[in-house]
């Protein structure tokens, strides 16, 4: 096994050292700028009401929790209307490294199942985020590179084009982020579908401070096929805030 490993390892090298030493560099840089973003995301614990709306005229309301636990992300997602779709759940395991998980609850199977891949392509609650866009890449599972710069809503942005090592895991071909390398912030992602069609933007159009911390307080996600949007506000946000310690375990989801 560690034979395997060091071939791997060096076959990467002699690829590595046959690209153009500017190429080398501008990859080094996309990595490590998504890299900041992703590693300025605070790491206590979160809590904060979210709703959901969209241009076909409903809306959705949720309770959302976060926090860092045994090495990963946790998230606990619970609809408290309308009352259709109350008590739905959701938990989600967002590893650094290896396989994430994400459970759904649904109150009249009363009982949870584990999502797959095609049922994180699936919408969420009826919206244009998909329950893939809830939780973030893994990032070494992809390729980066700077494609550009643009100025968004008065902030500077660099373009970082991400292409997944393994595009039959992933839910996008490829996507185009704009970040804020000030504050290191996402401002917007173009998502491509697997001809390399545009498909879906995704837009922060709201930031607030809130305890020091940068909080994304109105996100927008449009269907350029179809034209449709749905966007998610976060309200009552706290941080360091005072979780059950039971809501990041699969009982917590039936309870």
């Amino acid at each position: 096994m560690k034979i395997v490993r060091w071939m791997g390892m060096a076959l990467v090298l002699i690829g590595i050292a046959g690209l153009p030493a500017a190429a080398r560099a501008d990859g080094e840089e996309a990595h490590d700028m998504m890299k900041r973003v992703l590693d300025a995301v605070p790491k206590v614990p979160f809590k904060a009401r979210g709703k959901l709306t969209s241009d076909r005229g409903w809306d959705r309301e949720v309770i959302l929790m976060r926090a860092n636990q045994e090495g990963m992300e946790k998230i606990y997602l619970e609809v408290t209307s309308p009352t259709d779709l109350k008590d739905t759940r959701f938990l989600l395991f967002d590893r650094l490294e290896g396989n994430d998980e994400q459970y759904m609850f649904v109150p009249a199977m009363k009982r949870s199942i584990q999502l797959n891949m095609e049922t994180r392509k699936q919408e969420f609650l009826g919206s244009d985020f998909a329950v893939a866009d809830l939780v973030r890449p893994e990032i070494e599972g992809f390729t980066y590179t700077m494609v550009g710069e643009e100025t968004l809503d008065g902030r500077p942005c660099k373009l970082v084009q991400a292409v997944p090592k393994n595009p039959s895991e992933q839910m996008y071909s490829k996507t185009v982020t704009a970040i804020d390398p000030k504050d290191n912030l996402i401002v917007r992602t173009l998502m491509f579908d697997e001809k390399g069609i545009p498909l879906k933007t995704w837009t922060i159009d709201k930031y607030d401070k809130v305890d020091g911390n940068w909080t994304p307080s109105v996100q927008r996600m449009v269907n350029v096929r179809n034209s449709h949007w749905s966007k998610i506000e976060l309200l009552d946000v706290q941080y360091n805030a005072q979780l059950p310690s039971e809501a990041f375990n699969r009982s917590y989801l039936t309870r």
